[in-house]
């Protein structure tokens, strides 16, 4: 049972190696949260060898996610605006805020593009995660009808491998690209041994990069960057290696900071104002010994943040941080060769790039070879959460016809043939339709828990065409400390209610306890005289779908850390949409027959759809919406741990060879997925004029003993 909480505000290469250290040897009782606003986080020693085109993206990116799962830590993807360093919480962007005991920040800079129009206009070398992301879309817009002209502002380091990777990478295209370096100072690389900036200086001219000294920026257009003395360089594109700016909440937040707002911590990286706030990185300055803004010293500092964080939990004697006052820096020159220097000493050549990739790689590995294995349930195999915890169909089928249920005129007591929401009563002619819906918990973020779980239970009623009027919760909180479980309950909680509230539906009671894991369930309640049917389809019927496919895999794949970040990505973006635009737009509309698409998978519903009818569907899997990644993972053999017990339904389908992987796709257990409904194909049309819902299959009378669901 953990007592107190150590949160991690950004992924940098500081924390990343922190949460490496502590995931072998942890801090007791404490429980590990990080936040990030990226999944991917770059290392950006090989920022140059990606631009350049030497690494993918896959090289050179930490998966933070794939960290958390293997350092079993809470991790919570959002971004960071703010701390109430009285009450001890963290605000973010669009989230419920989180509590702390100790914090941790780590969230690097951003160039200093305070300049007019540099936000607008031009793109930042920092955030490093921002500008990767940038940069496809940067040589997607190269055309070979003219050659654009682009500027590197900052004539450091940085801005020197950034101008010469990107130089690299446009001639081995065969591209045309008329490239600038523009720096305030007169001089290029001060500081730095002759021989360094000698043979800097001759990369530039060999790539025909333009030096532009002695023009400090002053505005930024669409077109064009004018300098502090009237002159004008006309260009499509600015890129900022400009030094680093600090983030402005934690000075609004009240904490110490330095001249340039950067947090200022003391020789134990705690903050000289608030005993329970470390940083390290970029982000902070060490105001007794100052060093620059440079990885190689977030890097040395994560061994001295370990310890001192397990020493303010223990209330040990910290250690004072020892870090070198100069550093071997490496400068790549475009292609694989690089210059550097440390001290008095100059380098050069292929073998310096060599080397530079073998630091490189060593670091990386730490995090993709050489992290602790996904802890697992012993002797149990790992199983699902979400609607892949569901009891499969035939033992759920078979268990409720053995019931004995009290006979009452104004309900339909086969439980078989149960609606998504069952009348519960009649009160004067109106019908009131409840529905429960609940599950095992996937995801550690119990705001977007409590957001997804409730779309989900709300979509049973708006199967019906009902408006929600009233819900209850119960919820089950893993064993924790009481201060960790009110934090913990206040936030799943604050994802449910800001979801009522987006449906207009009332919180009106509850249940809450407590057990070896979380789960989250909702009753919700609506009212109406008339509802649609689920078993009313037509003949010649379009059948509509408003979501894609695939929760149930992404989120089996995420719990072996297979998953991809983009997939994940996809998927949480599925988890927190409302089907609630979608139903209004269908409120009015004649629907033959209508139902959400849940545990039991697309196939299963349909069967549900079509059962005691005399219809079948033909199914046009080509239209049929995947998140993205899903199909790949199923070819790749994840699945539900409900999949097994799904299989027995394609006995009812004719699969006419196809795709196998998308078979598995069809069968997947969906977590709030979308509405599946069957209507006309006037109607159709013009539903698929309005909104995103895809045409998936028609109706048609089926013959005999053909199978009902034809795949095609």
């Amino acid at each position: 049972m953990y007592e107190r909480d150590l949160v991690f505000i950004g992924g940098g290469h500081s924390h990343s190696l922190v949460l490496r250290m502590l995931a072998m040897k942890p801090i007791d009782n404490a429980r590990l949260t990080l936040i990030t606003n990226t999944l991917l986080t770059p290392y950006s020693g090989m920022l140059p060898g990606y631009i350049a085109g030497h690494y993918s993206e896959h090289e050179t990116h930490l998966d933070l996610n794939k960290l958390c799962k293997a350092a079993q830590v809470r991790l919570i993807h959002g971004r960071v605006n703010g701390i109430d360093l009285a009450n001890k919480t963290i605000q973010l962007d669009n989230q419920a805020s989180i509590g702390y005991d100790k914090v941790s920040i780590n969230t690097g800079s951003t160039p200093n593009v305070n300049v007019t129009g540099a936000r607008e206009f031009g793109v930042g070398v920092k955030p490093v995660s921002q500008l990767t992301a940038k940069w496809q879309t940067l040589i997607a817009q190269k055309t070979k009808h003219n050659t654009p002209h682009w500027a590197v502002i900052g004539g450091g380091a940085a801005g020197i491998e950034m101008v010469l990777a990107i130089a690299y990478r446009f001639k081995q295209a065969g591209d045309s690209l008329k490239l600038s370096l523009v720096q305030s100072g007169a001089t290029l690389l001060p500081g730095y041994h002759r021989n360094v900036q000698k043979h800097v200086a001759i990369a530039l001219k060999q790539y025909g990069i333009e030096l532009i000294t002695g023009f400090r920026v002053s505005c930024v257009t669409k077109n064009a960057i004018e300098s502090d003395t009237g002159n004008t360089l006309n260009i499509e594109k600015s890129i900022w290696c400009t030094p680093a700016t600090a983030p402005k909440w934690p000075t609004l937040a009240g904490l110490d900071t330095d001249e340039r707002g950067f947090i200022a911590v003391n020789e134990f990286l705690q903050s000289t104002s608030h005993k329970d706030v470390f940083a390290c990185g970029d982000v902070a300055t060490m105001v007794q010994s100052p060093r620059p803004k440079a990885g190689v010293f977030a890097v040395r500092a994560a061994p001295f943040l370990t310890k001192n964080l397990r020493a303010a939990f223990s209330q040990q004697v910290m250690t004072p941080v020892s870090l070198q006052t100069d550093f071997l820096s490496l400068i790549s020159l475009g292609g694989k060769n690089a210059v550097g220097q440390r001290g008095w000493l100059s380098l050069k050549g292929e073998w310096v790039w060599r080397w530079k990739d073998q630091i490189d790689q060593k670091f990386m590995a730490l995090f993709s070879k050489n992290l602790p294995a996904i802890p697992a349930m012993d002797h149990e195999p790992m199983h699902c959460a979400g609607c892949g915890s569901k009891i499969g169909p035939a033992l759920l089928g078979d268990t409720l016809k053995e019931l004995s249920v009290f006979p009452n005129k104004h309900f339909d007591t086969d439980l078989t043939q149960a609606e998504d929401a069952p009348v519960a009563a009649v009160i004067n002619n109106t019908s009131l339709l409840q529905s429960i819906d609940g599950f095992r918990a996937f995801s550690d973020d119990d705001y977007k828990l409590g957001i997804a779980a409730t779309h989900h239970a709300v979509n049973d009623l708006y199967a019906m065409g009902l408006q929600p009027t009233s819900a209850q919760v119960w919820v089950n909180l893993k064993f924790e400390h009481p201060r960790l479980t009110k934090r913990d309950f206040k936030r799943l909680m604050q994802g449910v209610t800001d979801t009522l509230l987006h449906h207009e539906t009332t919180l009106v009671g509850g249940h809450s306890t407590e057990g070896i894991e979380t789960h989250l369930a909702l009753v919700i309640n609506g009212t109406g005289h008339k509802y649609w049917q689920k078993n009313a389809p037509q003949e010649g019927d379009w059948l509509l779908l408003n979501k894609p496919l695939g929760s149930g895999l992404i989120l089996a794949a995420d719990s072996q850390g297979k998953a991809t970040t983009q997939s994940i990505e996809a998927l949480w973006r599925t988890l927190l949409h409302s089907n609630r635009a979608f139903f209004l737009t269908l409120k009015n509309i004649q629907i033959h027959a209508a139902t959400d698409v849940t545990g039991f998978g697309l196939i299963g519903h349909l069967l549900e759809m079509l059962k005691g009818t005399q219809f079948g569907v033909k199914i046009i899997t080509d239209n049929v919406p995947l998140i993205e990644g899903a199909l790949e993972l199923s070819r790749q053999g994840f699945e539900s741990t409900l999949m097994p017990q799904l299989m027995p339904m394609l006995l009812q389908c004719d699969t006419n060879n196809v795709d196998w992987a998308l078979i598995k796709c069809l069968l997947d257990p969906q977590t709030n997925g979308g509405l599946l409904v069957s209507v006309s194909a006037d109607v159709g049309r013009d539903l698929m004029s309005k909104n995103d819902a895809v045409k998936i299959g028609e109706v048609y009378k089926a013959q005999g003993d053909e199978k009902i669901l034809q795949l095609s």
